[in-house]
């Protein structure tokens, strides 16, 4: 037999190997147990599905209560900052006023997701308050910006708005008639705040209220369209200005798949 040389038997070696791989790549051999330990082309690797997160109605309103936990730091945070002042004086106990609402509005759907035998959700919706709110606040905070006040009024404003919204797209979705009426009925509160606080913003209107027939005094009768108001995105304008003039504008929108508050999710 031939003697053969260590470079050789190396080289002879890889070739062997290369073959090898190319064998397994396009198929198993004849006689060969695969034992999986080389992947093959064509062929994914096992997995495990993630188990489906159902969206029903103990969902829809966990994700309602978290969203009056964020209006209810959202209105700690503004009234620790001590700007309500001068033609802003009042908006101190509108604050307060609001944030007791919310808190009973929390309290109200948190016993309704218990009656349908859920666990209860008693924090703020964080990827809502780290989209939106927080950043919002870290603007209108800036020690450049002049208009803390009544940026402030403006976030409170977009944050009701948000709320009601929230409530009217939950409204749609919830398969129990009763808890359909009990969201819609917050959500109506929810409207009412952002129509004062719009009030605050742009002042002028006496007052919103219905009107009467000249002829028999009587109050005419006003019907609400089927689509009860906007669900676009809510547009806030915060922050000291820029150096051509515009200032920030960040577009909130009301909570998606990836930020319902699931079952699983705990604070």
């Amino acid at each position: 037999m031939s003697q053969i040389s260590r470079r050789e038997l190396l080289r002879l070696s890889a070739t062997s190997l290369a073959s090898g791989l190319v064998l397994a790549a396009c198929g198993k051999q004849s006689g060969v147990q695969d034992d999986g330990a080389i992947a093959r082309l064509g062929e994914a690797p096992s997995t495990t599905a993630l188990a489906e997160a159902e969206v029903n109605d103990v969902v829809l309103l966990r994700t309602a209560s978290s969203l009056e936990y964020n209006a209810i730091d959202t209105y700690t945070a503004a009234l620790g900052l001590g700007v309500f002042k001068g033609d802003l004086a009042g908006a101190t106990e509108i604050a307060k006023r609001f944030r007791e609402d919310h808190q009973n509005h929390a309290d109200a759907v948190n016993g309704l997701v218990r009656a349908l035998g859920g666990k209860e959700y008693r924090c703020a919706n964080t990827r809502i308050n780290d989209l939106y709110l927080a950043p919002a606040l870290a603007l209108i905070t800036d020690e450049k910006n002049p208009n803390v006040g009544i940026d402030v009024v403006a976030l409170a404003h977009a944050l009701e708005n948000l709320a009601a919204q929230t409530y009217q797209g939950v409204v749609e979705l919830i398969s129990d008639p009763k808890l359909r009426a009990d969201a819609i009925r917050i959500g109506q509160q929810e409207s009412r705040h952002a129509a004062l606080l719009a009030q605050v913003l742009n002042p002028g209107l006496a007052a919103v209220g219905p009107t009467f027939d000249e002829t028999t005094g009587k109050p005419k009768i006003a019907a609400i369209p089927g689509a009860f108001g906007s669900q676009t995105n809510i547009q806030l304008t915060v922050g000291a200005p820029k150096d051509d003039g515009s200032r920030t504008t960040l577009l909130l929108e009301t909570p998606s798949l990836n930020s319902l508050i699931y079952e699983g999710v705990s604070c």
